[in-house]
């Protein structure tokens, strides 16, 4: 057994860098790349094809190795796609990619990339490559590899006949093996990803360098597309699978094929590093893209009411959010000069936890469950939902004294109403599941203001996600952090937090069976909001008629977004207009085959006698 294995990972970009005993991370294309990546190889020095990466891509790194390094097993991965050595079999795309969200330690340890398991599983085999890729599963016309290389416009079947056409003068052994390769199996092997023992991966180099440097000297692609431009290390990868097919139908090597993972996002994770002076207000607002335009019309409202003596920071917690909504958030506040605003994507704190979402609900709203280890240079935090205007100053809400108190918050009248009766499960649920010992003085999560220090004294972030995937809680995260948090919160003035009157029922109807000094707060409350929440399906944006959708509007007029939402309003009213229609349209259908109906329309317009013999017929059959 060897520990001499080597396994190169290409960069040709700034990545998360993965190091570890057998891996060598090397810098693709460095001949080049006007930047150097710092802790890595390089594959332009010694003897090189660095100059061809555009043409030949990773396969450069395994020309460099196979010249200049020494090993007794030499293996390829990619920045973003590594092999797994796990026992366990994860699900794949139709490529035979396991996806993973992030590039984390999490993640390469779920693949067992560790010494051992790695030295215990390569030393069993000669040969080593991914899964097969089943092409019919890519598109059903793909029935050999022939035809799949040649189904993309930057790809040309001539290129792949030339390569044939080489094999057969310089490789005849090899040369049914590429045609049964091509024409025959209805799979493939794709990335160039493989390890193998030294020998065979000298022989390989030998054969398939020499095949692509002849290739090279008769076709002409200096006028191909920036994706066809990679011809070598797409004929690289049938060249691979190829000689691989053929190693392994001689019956002579040990081999195998392990799953292909493909990491999605591979952006290094830098932990966040604030720092709060005295004056300052921090405050999170989580969103993902298509509410961009609501952040804008919150943000106005904030703005409208800040105090010139303060420093108000704005963290925006987004995964998917488009540069261009960015910009126009960020332009929007660019004159306020006591105004910062940030963008933090927490989305991997979340990774490997498949969280419950319903309804309107969105993932984005269980950010609020990873702030404490997401800002752990920061003690006190305000937390706001998108769906609010706020007209007072949130820096005295900042101010409020919460020693010793988990979280600040304004109870939730709403669900008390809800708990009383008028969601018939709810009593059980609140009594039963989350075992709250007061259910009346549950909170609403959508102002908070946050002890994150006193949250990381109580909790692992861990911990506080092992518990939110333990149960599919009904309104989420909000249930979860009143379960955790039950006696250790500090409560606001109901101002701080008024829910609107979702559907017109919610006073009337729901809140009304809460208990009375619970309901006199919200009427108080509604009096002098401090926070309007527009906490439901009905959303002002939608639906302009809705209460205090008139104050909404009044900061969204304002905003870079007014036209964006103006278009959105008229295609949900258009699609309610249709939808309307379509149920007016059924409902006619439906009375006009309704029997009675049908008689009744016969007798005015037929007669007694017609009708009667229209019956027995109707009958007969």
């Amino acid at each position: 057994m060897t520990d001499n294995i080597k396994i190169y990972i290409a960069y040709h970009k700034k990545s998360k860098v993965i190091n570890g005993d057998y891996l060598y991370p090397i810098q693709v294309g460095a001949a080049n790349s006007h930047e150097s990546l710092d802790g890595m190889l390089r594959d332009d020095v010694g003897d090189n094809i660095s100059k061809k990466n555009r043409s030949y891509g990773e396969m450069t790194a395994q020309y460099w190795a196979w010249k200049n390094d020494d090993a007794d097993y030499y293996g390829f991965f990619h920045y973003r796609r590594f092999m797994s050595f796990s026992k366990d079999k994860f699900p794949t795309n139709i490529f035979e990619d396991v996806e993973m969200e992030y590039l984390s330690d999490k993640n390469i340890s779920k693949l067992e990339i560790n010494k051992e398991t790695m030295r215990d599983v390569i030393n069993k085999y000669d040969l080593i490559a991914t899964c097969p890729v089943y092409l019919r599963k890519l598109y059903s016309s793909f029935s050999n590899n022939y035809k799949q290389y040649a189904a993309p416009n930057y790809q040309y079947k001539e290129d792949l006949d030339e390569v044939l056409e080489i094999i057969k003068e310089k490789s005849p052994k090899l040369y049914q093996a590429a045609k049964d390769y091509l024409f025959k199996l209805p799979y493939g092997y794709f990335c160039n990803m493989f390890i193998m023992k030294k020998d065979l991966f000298f022989e390989y180099c030998e054969w398939c360098f020499d095949v692509l440097e002849e290739f090279e000297k008769r076709r002409d692609y200096s006028n191909y597309s920036i994706d066809g431009e990679r011809l070598c290390g797409y004929l690289g990868e049938r060249l691979f699978g190829i000689f691989y097919e053929y190693k392994k139908k001689s019956g002579k090597y040990k081999t195998c094929e392990l799953q292909r993972t493909l990491f999605n996002n591979t952006e290094p994770i830098k932990p966040l590093s604030i720092s709060l002076g005295k004056r300052d207000v921090p405050i999170a607002i989580a969103s993902n893209d298509y509410y961009a335009p609501y952040i804008s019309t919150l943000l106005l409202s904030i703005t409208d009411h800040i105090s010139n003596d303060r420093n108000y920071r704005f963290y925006i917690l987004t995964h998917d959010m488009s540069l261009a909504n960015k910009e126009k958030l960020k332009e929007s506040v660019r004159e306020i000069s006591n105004v910062a605003l940030e963008y933090i994507d927490p989305d991997y704190l979340l990774d490997g936890y498949s969280m419950y979402t319903r309804g309107h609900f969105s993932v984005e709203t269980y950010y609020r469950l990873v702030l404490p280890e997401l800002f752990s240079s920061v003690d006190k935090l305000v937390y706001i939902d998108v769906d609010m205007i706020v007209l007072a100053d949130l820096a005295e809400l900042y101010d409020t004294d919460i020693d010793g108190f988990l979280l600040a918050a304004a109870r939730d009248a709403d669900t008390a109403g809800l708990y009383n009766g008028f969601q018939p499960d709810k009593k059980k649920y609140m009594d039963t599941v989350m075992k709250m010992k007061d259910p009346y003085q549950y909170f609403q999560a959508g102002a908070l203001l946050l002890n994150l220090e006193e949250f990381r004294k109580t909790f692992k972030t861990q911990h506080i996600l092992d518990f939110a995937v333990s149960q599919e809680w009904q309104l989420l995260d909000q249930d979860i952090l009143n379960v955790l948090c039950e006696g250790k919160v500090k409560y606001l003035d109901m101002s701080w937090n008024v829910m609107y009157d979702y559907a017109g029922i919610r006073q009337k109807e729901i809140i009304r069976l809460a208990p009375r000094w619970l309901y006199d707060m919200y009427i108080e409350a509604r009096k002098h909001p401090r926070i309007i929440h527009y906490a439901g399906p009905e959303k002002p944006w939608l639906c302009p008629e809705t209460d205090f959708g008139d104050v909404f509007w009044r900061y969204s007029e304002r905003t870079p977004f007014y036209e964006v939402m103006l278009f959105r309003m008229s295609q949900y009213a258009h699609k309610k207009e249709q939808e309307t229609m379509s149920t007016v349209k059924n409902e006619e259908r439906k009375k006009t085959q309704n029997p009675i109906f049908k008689t009744i329309r016969c007798l005015k317009l037929y007669g007694l006698e017609h009708t009667l013999n229209e019956i027995r017929r109707e009958l007969a059959r």
